[in-house]
C-alpha cells in the first residue's frame, strides 16, 4: 500500500491510505484454490486478501477496500450464490465472479457479474478480471 500523508501541519494525525494497485478478494474453502488465484492475481500485480470462509469474505469485505472478488460456489458456511447476496448489500459496486467446478450454472448464478468455471486458464483469468475491472474504471483507476 502507498501510504499518504496530509501536508497540513494543523492535523499531522490524519493520514490516508491508498491501494497503490486493485485489490482482488478472493474466497475459497480450498487451501490450493486460494494460494494458486493468489499467485497468478499477483504475480500480474493486484494485490490479493483471501477467506476461507463466507463470514471471513464478509468481514473482509466490510474492513477493507475491495476492487473485486472472485468467490467459489461451493463454502463450508453458506453458497457462493448467498455470499454474493450478502456482498452486493453491502458494497453493490464491486464486481463479484463466481467460480464454480460444476457443469451445470447454480441457482441463482445470474446475482454475481461473471460466472467462471474452475478449469479456465491463468491467461484467460486474468483477461476476465481485467474486463471486469476496465468496465469498473475506464480510465484505468482504481481503488479510489
Amino acid at each position: 500500500m502507498v501510504r499518504t500523508t496530509t501536508t497540513s501541519r494543523r492535523s499531522p494525525e490524519r493520514e490516508v491510505y491508498v491501494p497503490s494497485k486493485p485489490v482482488i478478494l478472493c474466497v475459497d474453502d480450498e487451501p490450493a484454490g486460494l494460494i494458486a488465484r493468489r499467485l497468478v492475481l499477483s504475480t500480474a500485480g493486484y494485490a490479493v486478501l483471501t477467506a476461507a470462509s463466507g463470514a471471513i469474505a464478509l468481514r473482509l469485505l466490510t474492513c477493507n477496500q475491495v476492487d473485486l472478488v472472485v468467490t467459489d460456489h461451493l463454502l463450508p458456511d453458506l453458497s457462493g450464490v448467498d455470499l454474493i447476496s450478502s456482498m452486493k448489500q453491502l458494497k453493490p459496486d464491486v464486481p463479484i465472479i463466481l467460480l464454480t467446478g460444476l457443469v451445470d450454472p447454480p441457482p441463482g448464478f445470474e446475482k454475481a457479474d461473471m460466472l467462471l468455471t474452475k478449469g479456465i486458464t491463468p491467461p484467460e483469468f486474468l483477461a476476465e478480471i481485467e474486463r471486469l475491472l476496465s468496465q469498473r474504471w475506464p480510465n484505468g483507476t482504481a481503488s479510489v
